[in-house]
């Protein structure tokens, strides 16, 4: 499965996932997470031992779910 990563098409694909759900926005719009300073949106490569994953929500995983944390530092949009 390929994962498109854009932050800009994540945005409103996370915006339109809310309103078709009448759910709150959690996610920040600029997708900026303001406690480690970066964009959720975007993939950022992290090292788990001999293993290499890439951390960040594409597009299409925005459109199908509710973000309410930062998938890099795990801090909470709900508070």
């Amino acid at each position: 499965m390929s994962k498109t990563f854009n932050s800009i098409e994540a945005a409103k694909a996370q915006e339109a996932y809310c309103n078709k759900h009448e759910v709150p926005m959690f996610a920040p719009t600029n997708g900026w997470c303001s406690r480690c300073g970066r964009n959720i949106f975007e993939p950022y490569p992290v090292r788990h031992g001999a293993e290499t994953v890439t951390l960040g929500i594409s597009v299409e995983e925005a459109g199908k779910r509710l973000i309410s944390g930062c998938p890099h530092c795990n801090a909470t949009f709900v508070d």
